[in-house]
C-alpha cells in the first residue's frame, strides 16, 4: 500500500515532540508499505521556523526511510490568539495543494486531528486522489474547547466545530481513537460503532536502544545531584495550561518545607507556560527544583535512565472520563520508571499495571506524599514496580503491536 499520513504537529526524532507516525511509517515501511507523512514546517513548541529556508513553501525530507513533506503554515508567537487558529487553517488550506503537487495516488490518506481543519483537508484529498479516508481522533472537539477552553456550547465556533466533527465522522472509512472510551462519544453522535477502532499512542522500543547523548548542560545538572545522593523526580514535556505543572512546584515547595532535602524535581521542556512556572518557582523559593528546555526524543532514553520517579499531572476536567493516552506515560514505563499519576480519568494505566501511586489531580498535598512514599520505598523496590510498567508497555503499547492493529484495519478497508 501507498499511505499518507497528514498531521499538523508530526514530529521525526531529532527534535522534541510526538513521533507516533513517524514510529507507526517506520512499522509500515517494514511491512514493505510506502509512507509519507504531511507536517508543519512551524514548530509549535519553540514557536519557530524549523525546516524551510526563507522563500520556500515545501521540501521532503526522508527519515530512516520515512518521507516528510514540510508545509509552510501562517506563525504565530503569543498563545492560543486568533494567530494560531490561522496557523491551523493555513495547515489545511497547504496540504491539499501540496498533495495534488505529488503524482502518486496513495491507496490510504489518514488525518489526524489535534485539529479538525486537518481532517476536512484529508478527507478533501482523499476525495481527489479517490483514496480511502481514515480519521483519526486525537482531541475532541468541539468537546475540548467547551470543557477545557470554556466556551459556551452555544456558540458559533462550537457551533461550526460540531458539524465538522460530525461530518469527518460520516465521512470516514474508519475512525481511529486514541482515547479508550471515546467510541462513547462518537456513537452518541450516530456514528456506527463498527467504524470505529481504539489504537492509543505508544512506544518504539528500538528507540531505547539509541545510544543519544544528553545535552551537556542537562547531563553535568544530573551529575551534580546524583553525586549529593538525590532521588531525581522527572517531568518531561509539554509545559502547557492543561499539564497543572504548578501542582508539581507546590508539591516541591511542600516537602522542601518538611526539611526534605533528598528529592529533587527536574522538569524538561517547552511550552506556553514555561516562563510563568519558573517565575513561580522563584516566588516559592525553591531550591530541589530546576528546568531545562525540551531535549530530541533520540535523547530521551538517556534522560530517562538517569532520572528515579516520572510524575504527571493534569488539570480537573470532565472531558477525561473518555480516557486519555498520554505519550510520555508510555516512555517512563519503557524505562522502568515507577509514576506518581496525578490525572482522574476512568481509565488509570498506572493502577492497570501497578506501577506506581495514583493521587487526585491539583492536589499539591496528595501529590507530595506520593512521591515520597515511591521515595522511601528504596530503590530496590522501586526497581520492582517499574519493571511491571515495562511489562505492561511492551504488551499493550509497543508500536510493533499498534501499527500491526493499524495496518489490519487498513488492509480491511483495501479488501472492501
Amino acid at each position: 500500500m501507498n499511505i499518507w499520513m497528514l498531521n499538523h504537529y508530526a514530529a521525526p526524532p531529532d527534535t522534541p515532540g510526538i513521533t507516533r507516525h513517524y514510529d507507526l511509517a517506520r512499522e509500515f515501511i517494514k511491512h514493505g508499505h510506502k509512507t509519507t507523512i504531511f507536517s508543519s514546517s512551524f514548530d509549535h513548541r519553540t514557536r519557530k521556523e524549523k525546516r524551510l529556508y526563507e522563500r520556500q513553501t515545501s521540501r521532503k525530507e526522508t527519515f530512516d526511510s520515512v518521507d516528510f513533506v514540510w508545509i509552510r503554515t501562517y506563525p504565530y508567537y503569543g498563545g492560543n490568539d486568533w494567530r494560531r487558529a490561522a496557523n491551523m487553517l493555513s495547515y489545511a488550506f497547504a496540504v491539499v495543494p501540496q498533495g495534488i503537487k505529488l503524482q502518486e495516488k496513495p491507496d490510504i490518506i489518514l488525518a489526524s486531528s489535534p485539529h479538525p481543519f486537518a481532517g476536512l483537508a484529508g478527507w478533501l484529498l482523499a476525495g481527489l486522489k479517490k483514496s480511502a479516508f481514515v480519521f483519526e481522533v486525537r482531541d475532541l472537539w468541539p468537546l475540548t474547547l467547551i470543557e477545557i477552553g470554556g466556551y459556551d456550547k452555544n456558540s458559533l465556533i462550537v457551533r461550526l466545530l460540531g458539524c465538522a466533527e460530525k461530518f469527518l465522522y460520516q465521512k470516514a472509512d474508519r475512525i481511529i481513537i486514541l482515547h479508550p472510551k471515546a467510541d462513547e462519544y462518537i456513537v452518541k453522535l450516530g456514528v456506527c460503532p463498527d467504524k470505529i477502532v481504539h489504537i492509543p499512542n505508544g512506544v518504539s522500543p528500538e528507540l531505547f536502544l539509541i545510544n543519544e547523548p544528553l545535552p551537556s548542560s542537562l547531563e553535568q545538572l544530573i551529575l551534580s545531584l546524583k553525586s549529593s545522593g538525590k532521588t531525581i523526580v522527572l517531568y518531561a514535556g509539554a509545559h502547557g495550561l492543561v499539564n497543572a505543572l504548578e501542582t508539581v512546584l507546590e508539591a516541591a515547595r511542600l516537602l522542601q518545607d518538611d526539611g526534605n532535602n533528598s528529592i529533587h524535581f527536574l522538569l524538561v521542556g517547552d511550552g506556553p507556560e514555561r516562563d510563568k512556572l519558573m517565575e513561580y518557582s522563584k516566588k516559592l523559593g525553591l531550591n530541589n527544583t530546576d528546568f531545562h528546555s525540551s531535549i530530541p526524543k533520540m535523547a530521551m532514553p538517556a534522560l530517562l535512565e538517569q532520572c528515579d520517579i516520572g510524575i504527571l499531572t493534569w488539570r480537573k476536567s470532565a472531558l477525561y472520563r473518555y480516557g486519555m493516552s498520554i505519550n510520555k506515560l508510555w516512555d517512563y514505563m519503557m524505562a522502568s520508571m515507577p509514576v506518581a499519576w496525578a490525572i482522574d480519568t476512568t481509565v488509570n494505566p498506572v493502577e492497570k499495571a501497578a506501577c506506581g501511586i495514583t493521587a487526585p489531580p491539583e492536589d499539591a498535598r496528595a501529590l507530595a506524599e506520593a512521591v515520597l512514599q515511591l521515595h522511601n520505598m528504596g530503590k530496590e523496590k522501586r526497581q520492582v514496580i517499574g519493571l511491571r510498567g515495562h511489562d505492561y508497555v511492551l504488551k499493550h503499547h509497543s508500536t510493533a503491536v499498534l501499527a500491526s492493529k493499524l495496518l489490519d484495519v487498513m488492509l480491511d478497508i483495501r479488501a472492501k
